[in-house]
Order: structure tokens, then C-alpha cells, then sequence
């Protein structure tokens, strides 16, 4: 059996969540669905990350996740089955529904109607479509774990205080910021410094502005035509100060107007996938 979760990610993500709600609801029935996927290896900690991850998305986009819910599916269909292609399709599809199927559990809790009603008609429409043997009982059986209500817009609410430690200026204190932010200093791209300030490391250790101007430009929708940015405001002073750096925006037009090949974009659009 091939194994994405090792023992050491395992055991970081039950004493992490050891308390969390959801992590218990997934490790009570999880198991059960383990067994029955043929060597897959879908582990309860695995399983409760991706939900999380999926849950995370939808925090972070509201009612935009709709035109989303597709794509997500076939990204993550084909990520298992680009680690296991000698696992049966109708496998994977359950796999990525057992996921689909955490995730509606939780959005049913919300009191929030698009969340409860839309979005989770919308996902198990998914589900639908890509049905496997004995889809409609393994959801009846994942919807009869109890999870209290309210419980998903708790999490939104607590969502961003993941990232706090981050301590980003208000001008540039986003839900994408804290996310992508987080991404590049795992990736070690970003390091935090003294008195509130961040360090580009870049993606060889040489610092190179123009990738930090390009990170940037993608967390704050930085859109580049002929005459100039047409996305959002790209906030330059306040990146300028937080990364002890000048002419950020100057950088990033560079980056959009050089006609040789970076290969470094590839790396950073790699951490917004």
C-alpha cells in the first residue's frame, strides 16, 4: 500500500487536533472507509487535512467556491491518482468523495443558508457525478456523525487567527496574505525578522527582488497589461517597509515586461496551486 501521510505526520496531526471536533468526527468513521479502499490509504489525519484544506478554500472565497467545486474535485482526483495509478478509478472517486463528504458534514452546520443549503447541495451534486458503488451509503454514513452547530462558522470566524503570529500590518492583513505568506516561509522563502519585518529569502537563497515582487504581486492580484495594473491596488509603501526593500512595483512591471524565462515563477506559482 502506498502511503502519503507517514507516521511522523500522523502523529503531528493527532496531538494537534487531538481536540478538535471535526478531527474526532472524521477519526470515529474514517477508519471504516480506510479499510474498505483497497490499499489506497486514506488515514484519518489525511483525510481531515484535505477536509481542511477544502474547508480553508471555501472560508477564503464564500459564494466564488461555487464555480470552483469542479475543479477542486478533478485536482485532487488526479493528484491521487498521479501518486497510485495502480488504484481503480472508482477508488479514487471515493476517496475524493469521503473528503467532499467531511466537508458537507461541516458546512452543514453552519447557520449560514448558502453554506448549509447552496453549497452543500452543490458539492454533493459533485459527488453525484463522479458517483462510485454505494455513494448515497457512504455519505448517509459520514452524515451520522454528530458535529454541533454552528461548528463551520466557528471555524470561519477563527480561520484567520491562524496566521496572527504573522503580525502583518493592517493595510496588507488579508485571509490570502496570511495564507500565502504562511506557504512561503514552510517553503523557506520567507523568514521573519526583527521588530515585525520579513526577510526574502527567495527560492535559491540569493533574495531576488523581483521574485518577491512577484509573490506579492500574486497574493495582492496584481493584473499587468500595456498600461499598467489592472487588478487590485498594490499596495507598494506598505511591502516596500515590511520587507526593508525600495521600488517593489518597479520590479514587478520588470518581472511582467522581461522577455527571457524565469524559471523561479514556476516554484512560487507553485505555492498558490
Amino acid at each position: 500500500m502506498n502511503q502519503r501521510f507517514q507516521d511522523e505526520d500522523i502523529k503531528l496531526v493527532s496531538e494537534r487536533y487531538a481536540e478538535n471536533e471535526l478531527y474526532k468526527a472524521v477519526n470515529s468513521i474514517c477508519p471504516q472507509f480506510e479499510a474498505e479502499l483497497a490499499g489506497f490509504g486514506l488515514c484519518p489525519e489525511e483525510c481531515f487535512c484535505e477536509t481542511l484544506e477544502l474547508l480553508s478554500a471555501i472560508a477564503e472565497k464564500g459564494e466564488d467556491f461555487l464555480s470552483e467545486v469542479d475543479g477542486f474535485w478533478l485536482r485532487k482526483f488526479n493528484e491521487y491518482n498521479r501518486f497510485d495509478r495502480h488504484i481503480d478509478n472508482e477508488i479514487i472517486s471515493k476517496a475524493v468523495s469521503i473528503v467532499f463528504g467531511f466537508t458537507i458534514l461541516a458546512v452543514d452546520s453552519s447557520q449560514n443558508n448558502f453554506y448549509r443549503f447552496n453549497l452543500s447541495q452543490r458539492l454533493t451534486l459533485t459527488i453525484a457525478n463522479h458517483k462510485f458503488s454505494g455513494w448515497t451509503t457512504t455519505l448517509d454514513r459520514i452524515f451520522s456523525v454528530p458535529l454541533s452547530d454552528g461548528w463551520f462558522d466557528r471555524f470561519i470566524e477563527n480561520e484567520p487567527q491562524e496566521g496572527d503570529e504573522l503580525s502583518l500590518p493592517k493595510e496588507l492583513d488579508t485571509k490570502r496574505a496570511r495564507k500565502y505568506f504562511s506557504k512561503a516561509i514552510e517553503k523557506n522563502y520567507i523568514e521573519k525578522i526583527n521588530n515585525g519585518k520579513f526577510h526574502w529569502i527567495g527560492t535559491d537563497n540569493k533574495g531576488n527582488r523581483s521574485e518577491l515582487a512577484y509573490f506579492c504581486g500574486k497574493i495582492y492580484n496584481y493584473k499587468h497589461s500595456i498600461s499598467g495594473n489592472v487588478g487590485e491596488n498594490f499596495p507598494e509603501n506598505a511591502l516596500n517597509n515590511l520587507f526593508g526593500v525600495k521600488r517593489l512595483y518597479s520590479s514587478l512591471t520588470q518581472v511582467y515586461n522581461a522577455k527571457k524565462n524565469q524559471k523561479w515563477r514556476t516554484l512560487i506559482d507553485e505555492l498558490f496551486e
